[in-house]
This record gives C-alpha cells, structure tokens and sequence, in this order.
C-alpha cells in the first residue's frame, strides 16, 4: 500500500518525530511504500510563535498537502498527532478533502479516543503503541479482509464504531527495526540525534499522560520497558555512519538513570563505541531522586554533557499532594549541584498557572532554581491535558476556560481560572521566570516592571530573555536588532501603540 505519514508539527520541534520513524521503518520493512508530509519548516519561528503563525498561513499549509496528497497518490492518510495538534489536523484534513480513509494516531487518540473517533474526518484511530497495531491494520485492508476486531484499533464502518480493547504491550523492543530517519528532512538532523533506549515512565505525575497509559495498561509493571544497551549502541552507530555532521545525542527516556547497573553497562559502552569513536558527546533526562554521585560520574566519564531534570513546582506540599511528585526540596537541590559538581550542564523543567496556584508558588520555584544553580530553564504554562488526573480536577472545580482553535501550545496563555493569579500575572511571571532566576535580587523590583502587560514591558523582557540565553555576544546582538527592526521601528505611530507603564 502507498501509505502518507502527516506531522502536523505546529510547535515547531525541531527533532525527528520518533513514533512516525518508528512506524515508517515497520511499514516499509513489510513491504509498504512510504511518503510524508511534514509541517515543520513551512512555517519557522520559536517555540512561542510558530503555532500563531501556522493558523494565520494555514492556506499555504492547506495547498502544500494538496501538493504533496498529487504527488504521492497515497491509499491511506496515517495522521500523528498530540493533544493541541488535534484542531488543526482535522481542520487541515477537512478542507483537503481528500477522500481517502484517514488513520489517527499518537498521544491525542490514545488519551481521547471517543473525540478523535467521532471527528467526520476520522476513519480509524489507533490507541497506544502503534507499531504492531498499524502494520495490522494496513495489511488486513490491503487483502480487503475483515479490520473490525483488531486490538488497540477503533474503526468506524456503515455508522457504527468498532471499539477494540488494548493489546499487551511489546515486551521486546529489540525486535523493533531502526528508526526511519530517511523520511525526515535532513534539517531534522542537523548535528543532533535523538534515541530512546527504553519506553515508558514508571512515574504517574498528576499533569502528564503516563499515569493514563499505566492505567490502560495495567498498571506500570509492563509499561516501563528496556531496549538492550547493545541495540541501542547498534543503533546509534548506524545513525552516526549516515549522518557524519552530528555532534550531539540526546536520550529520550524521562528516566534514564533509573537503574544503577544499566546506567554503569551503557556509559561503558557508549564511551568505547561512540565517545572514543566518533567523538559524540550526550545529554540526557531523569527525575531528582534517581540521581546519585555514582552515576554522574559514569555519566561524565562516559561523555554526557547536560542532565535535564523536573522542578515544575516549588511549593513541596503542593508537589507531593497535587502532581504526585514525592521530592523534597532539598532532594531537587542537592540533584542539580551534583550534577553540576561533576561538569554536567544542567537544565529545568518548570510550569507555572497550575490550578489554585498562588504568586509564591511561583516564587519558590524561581527559588529552587536558583539554589540549584540551574544552567538552563524551561518553563511553560499548565495545559490540562486529556486522560491526566489535574484535567479531571480542572473539570470537577470548574476551571477550565478552554475556547478551542485558540491554544496551539503550552507558549501561548493560561487556559484554567485560578481565583489566586490573574492570567495576566500568570503570563507576566511566565514571560519572567528566567530573568527573575538569573539575575541578581536587587533587579527583582525592576524585573517586575517587565510583568507588566503592555508593549513596553514586553518587549523588555524578551530583549532580556535574549541576552539570558546567548549572552552577549554578536548572536544575541543580531537577534535583537532583527527583531527591533521588525517589531519596533515598522510599527507606525509607535508612541500612540505605547502605554504607562504604572
């Protein structure tokens, strides 16, 4: 079957999309030809502004997947999608029109299948891992056989929907090929490489989707699971043949350093096949308190350069009895100086506009950050995911203040009613968390008039943002004479668009 992959990639992530490689790569290893229309580089821009911009050129989005659909003559449309792509994939396919049968896939339909199903552009959705399930489906319709009773697959035929249960989950990844990288535009690459060497966190934070999948699952004794470290190296080593440029991996696992021996067997390998080979430094994810001076020092030995770890919230009462995070705050600390004592940048997971959350709230976690002496900050705003037990507490207290084909990323605004924070504070902190975390506390009184919402205050922050990020140096100074000239000096009557700023 000629089978086309669509990425609606509306948050602009720059990296392959590892499950529609994996899928492709099973696909085609039976037999079937692939194609795949990628959104990502027709629209470019931050993280912060690129889902704006792909609603506002949406006609020229529409016209090049008119393009690609006559070109690649598919029999199928297979549609990835996570939870805030969902509108405009189904707005994209919509007004294609394509009349071709249409799979849905991913994050969205897993967590929210009966929306997903009953779309009038859907005509199958898979739920869970796909990889099996998919290449299933594909060859039962290929011999016109019966694809109402396939597990992990809902199918809707002569007005009726067909709800299939989960199927076990793959016991052994190592059975899986590599990864299609080939489908992907080269600029997905670049001189980074993303691997995943195992599947599936054995945590349940009350914000994320995990605890949604144990649940289907069973519960997480059969979630979490591991690809040898052989055939993760194998892997990478193929990757690093083909793509010679890159210079960086980046390891996907949410907890890498869960298991002590595992951690230890990797860094030997990784150092002997990959670091002394090709000359690839590492980066990696895990949680606080799987961390230990043990492993950051098999972890800098073998070659890694940067540990990203959660704070998201500093409030520990809050933490614990709200998002399921049993921490302490020294434990957060004490993670990102060792980590940073043995050479290893640090980066930070951090949300703000969580339900009932308080202005010192917000605090305390820029506080955390601080004493952790945190390298790299990332911070969004609380988005209520579907299928995560914070989007039923959000419903259940009449929270949530979601107008749909608004939100196309957790960049953009708060989408709950908090009777502590207004939005505007919300977004007046969320635009300052980095400066706030960075600088010396005798700015804070200035920094906070960065807060505010109006043209001035914005665009200091972001000039601020600028400089935290790349420092001054002759990029941070182009970036802002770019954006000066586009954003400051073509705005007409810019005096009249200014306003007081107390």
């Amino acid at each position: 079957m000629n089978i086309l992959l669509v990425y609606p990639n509306i948050n602009g992530q720059f990296q392959i999309q590892m499950g529609l490689a994996s899928i492709s790569a099973v696909l085609k290893q039976a037999g079937h030809r692939i194609d795949l229309f990628d959104t990502t580089f027709i629209v470019s821009g931050s993280f912060e502004e690129v889902s704006v911009q792909f609603m506002k050129r949406f006609d020229e989005v529409l016209a090049k997947f008119k393009e690609k659909v006559s070109s690649s003559k598919p029999d199928i449309i297979l549609v990835g999608i996570r939870s805030l792509e969902f509108d405009f994939a189904t707005k994209l396919l919509r007004e294609a029109k394509t009349n071709l049968p249409v799979i849905f896939g991913g994050q969205h339909p897993t967590v929210s299948p009966e929306e997903v199903i009953k779309s009038d552009v859907a005509d199958y959705i898979c739920i869970g891992e796909g990889e099996e399930a998919i290449l299933e489906l594909i060859e039962k319709l290929e011999s016109n056989e019966d694809v109402t009773k396939i597990n992990n697959i809902w199918v809707k035929k002569d007005g009726k929907i067909y709800r299939n249960p989960v199927r076990p989950l793959m016991k052994n990844l190592d059975e899986l090929p590599f990864p299609d990288w080939d489908i992907f535009d080269a600029r997905h690459v670049s001189t980074i490489g993303k691997f995943e060497t195992s599947r599936g966190c054995p945590y349940s934070c009350t914000y994320c989707i995990n605890s949604y999948m144990q649940k289907i699952y069973g519960g997480v004794g059969g979630y979490h699971r591991e690809k040898s470290i052989k055939k993760t190296i194998e892997e990478m080593e193929q990757f690093l043949k083909k793509f010679p440029q890159v210079n960086y991996i980046w390891l996907i696992d949410e907890t890498f350093t869960l298991n002590n021996d595992r951690v230890k067997d990797f860094c030997e390998q990784y150092k002997e096949k990959i670091k002394d080979k090709f000359n690839v430094k590492f980066g990696c994810m895990t949680r606080p308190e799987v961390l230990s001076e043990e492993k950051c020092q098999y972890l800098k030995k073998a070659g890694c350069v940067e540990i990203a770890m959660g704070i998201e919230m500093g409030n520990e009462t809050y933490r614990v009895e709200m998002l399921d995070r049993k921490m302490t705050q020294q434990s957060i600390i004490n993670a990102f100086l060792m980590a940073k004592k043995s050479g290893i940048k640090t980066y930070s997971f951090n949300m703000v506009g969580f339900p009932n959350e308080t202005r010192k709230d917000i605090i305390n976690t820029i506080e955390l950050n601080r004493k952790g002496k945190v390298d790299e900050i990332q911070v969004t705003i609380f988005y209520p995911f579907k299928g995560t037990s914070l989007r039923d507490f959000c419903e259940e207290n009449n929270l949530l203040d979601l107008p749909r084909n608004e939100v196309g990323s957790y960049y953009e605004k708060p989408v709950i009613k908090n009777p502590n924070l207004p939005k505007k504070e919300v977004m007046g902190l969320f635009r300052t968390f980095t400066i706030y975390c960075k600088s010396p506390k005798i700015f804070w009184p200035f920094i906070k008039i960065m807060e505010y919402d109006n043209l001035v205050s914005i665009n200091l922050s972001r000039i601020a943002n600028t400089f935290i990020k790349q420092g001054f140096k002759p990029k941070a100074f182009g970036i802002f004479f770019d954006y000066a000239y586009n954003n400051v000096l073509k705005v007409p009557k810019l005096l009249d668009k200014l306003t007081i700023l107390i």
